[in-house]
């Protein structure tokens, strides 16, 4: 099950594109598009999704460029591991939240559609 959001404005999308200076997975723009964060909750797992306009200001609160410079968090499984986007290759990571570094690292997925179920 899918639980969207309102889809961001461009506006918001364009911020988020000015602010960030790595290449994102396929699909992780068209999705947001389409919806500002979401829940996607399955058999297998959870997938809380961050809406856009939130995902850089969270970057910084949670100190990400100090613990795992190399990634960029923009959702989590609602308890420990956070789902990132290795800002190098721009494949999708699970880490967990706490202890957050590249050694921890979980590859999840080359592109944005495969991870959340679609690809």
């Amino acid at each position: 099950m899918i639980d969207k959001g309102i889809p961001p404005s461009e506006a918001e999308v364009e911020n988020f594109l000015k602010e960030i200076n790595f290449n994102l997975p396929v699909g992780f723009i068209d999705f947001y598009k389409e919806t500002n964060g979401a829940d996607i909750i399955s058999n297998e797992s959870n997938i809380f999704l961050w809406p856009i306009s939130d995902i850089v200001r969270l970057n910084k609160e949670y100190n990400v460029e100090e613990y795992a410079p190399e990634f960029m968090i923009f959702g989590s499984d609602g308890g420990g591991m956070v789902y990132a986007i290795e800002k190098d290759t721009g494949d999708i990571y699970e880490i967990p939240f706490i202890g957050m570094s590249k050694e921890e690292a979980i590859f999840k997925n080359k592109t944005f559609s495969e991870f959340i179920g679609k690809g």
